[in-house]
């Protein structure tokens, strides 16, 4: 589960050490940009918000909930931008697809920037069948890293981190979108569910006999290219982390011939933010000594 080859597994190490020694002997950024992101962590911590495309990172940029700071700064080809979402400062960045991207990216925002958590979100195919397409599910684990548990009982640097004692607990009235335009709905309304697991690859699965067998087997629900990868770096570097993945397709389609994903893409990455907006100002409120259901 959450599963890439042997090989695949080595070059992201690899890949990833490389360009964090290259950071460390200053060889990829100008003295200048050092002094920025010095000055930039020194009014952290953030929150560091994970997101796979520029399709599911627009819906976040263009929300009203959240509030950017003229600060941008650029690393090995990924685009780090600080802002704020209610009270809570939040960096995010974009990944790019598959595994490897999101690893790279992860062990950069975490190897050079003050994050106190990590939040990934984004669209995902669905493997189970409780499930339908617009849900949107936080797993509990992705394949056998069980960072729900841990996100509970590990702290970072020795010092109580208030998202180790803050799950996310969806609200009853959470209005997701259901229709893309004035004809075309969704038949169920959607909901966000904690699931017991996840799982991710660098493929794009779109057949429905696997589908079937990994729900059958392992209890996946959410399957997509980039959490796996998020989750394993948050865990190396003891850093909080969930996953908050909206259903855009029944993985491998309703039918032998199509597949929901093109349809539904945005009304999913619409979801996705709903949830993760939800999320953080559940966190922002828990922070402020208001409860976990305070917003």
């Amino acid at each position: 589960m959450a599963s890439f080859s042997y090989i695949g597994f080595l070059g992201l190490i690899f890949m990833i050490f490389g360009l964090i020694m290259e950071g460390t002997n200053g060889a990829i950024m100008s003295k200048k940009t050092q002094n920025l992101i010095n000055k930039i962590n020194n009014k952290g911590p953030y929150l560091g918000v994970v997101i796979p495309n520029l399709f599911e990172q627009n819906p976040l940029l263009n929300s009203p909930d959240y509030t950017a700071i003229d600060v941008v700064i650029d690393i090995s080809g990924r685009r780090f931008r600080f802002g704020k979402i209610g009270d809570q400062k939040v960096v995010s960045v974009m990944t790019g697809l598959g595994m490897i991207n999101a690893g790279i990216t992860t062990q950069l925002l975490l190897s050079f920037f003050n994050v106190e958590g990590v939040v990934h979100y984004g669209i995902a195919g669905n493997a189970n069948p409780s499930l339908n397409i617009g849900d949107v599910a936080i797993p509990q684990e992705v394949g056998y890293l069980k960072f729900a548990d841990y996100a509970v009982n590990v702290s970072k640097g020795g010092s109580d981190n208030v998202l180790n004692n803050i799950w996310y607990q969806p609200e009853e009235n959470l209005e997701l979108e259901k229709c893309i335009n004035s004809t075309t709905c969704l038949s169920t309304t959607p909901k966000v569910y904690t699931v017991e697991r996840g799982t991710s690859a660098s493929i794009y699965l779109d057949n429905a006999a696997y589908r079937s067998f990994i729900y059958d087997k392992f209890k996946v629900s959410p399957v997509d290219m980039e959490s796996a990868a998020v989750a394993l770096i948050s865990l190396q570097q003891r850093v909080p982390y969930i996953a908050i993945r909206a259903l855009s397709d029944l993985a491998g389609g309703g039918s032998a011939d199509s597949n929901e994903a093109d349809i539904f893409i945005n009304l999913a990455a619409d979801n996705s933010i709903i949830a993760v907006l939800a999320f953080i100002k559940q966190l922002s409120a828990f922070k402020n000594g208001g409860g976990v259901n305070s917003m």
